[in-house]
């Protein structure tokens, strides 16, 4: 159940982000993260029912397989929010500062620092949706 909140929290987060955007682009993220969403959650429910993760001795291979989905997810919802976050605050700098220099160097800036969150952000993910396990 929490991991369900986390995934709603996650793309209502992702709806307040793309405020102001047009509704193509609005629905298509959306989509995108909802469908995504379904499937993960899905994922995670059949191998933890195929291995017994939850209830009783695990089948071989049973943390491995849980490890492999929530790595291949983790790529396909981070690189894509990385992106959105970075068009958003490109954005933001392209209006907000007049100088060519001023603006380098926050593109430099904010690029740092979202590649420090989005490696940050993997371990986050995998330590949510996977755990401590095995």
């Amino acid at each position: 159940m929490f991991k369900i909140i986390v995934l709603i929290v996650f793309i209502f987060l992702i709806y307040l982000a793309l405020k102001g955007e047009r509704k193509a682009v609005k629905f298509t993220v959306l989509t995108y993260f909802s469908l995504l969403s379904i499937i993960f959650i899905s994922g995670i429910i059949n191998i933890s029912n195929k291995y017994h993760l939850y209830d009783g001795p695990v089948l071989d291979n049973g943390f491995r397989s849980l490890n492999d989905w929530v790595s291949v997810f983790s790529y396909l919802f981070i690189i894509p929010t990385f992106l959105i976050i970075a068009y958003k605050l490109f954005k933001l700098a392209q209006s907000r500062y007049d100088r060519i220099l001023i603006k380098i160097v926050m593109y430099i800036v904010w690029l740092a620092v979202l590649m420090g969150v989005s490696y940050v952000s993997l371990f986050i993910f995998i330590l949510t949706f996977y755990g401590f396990a095995p």
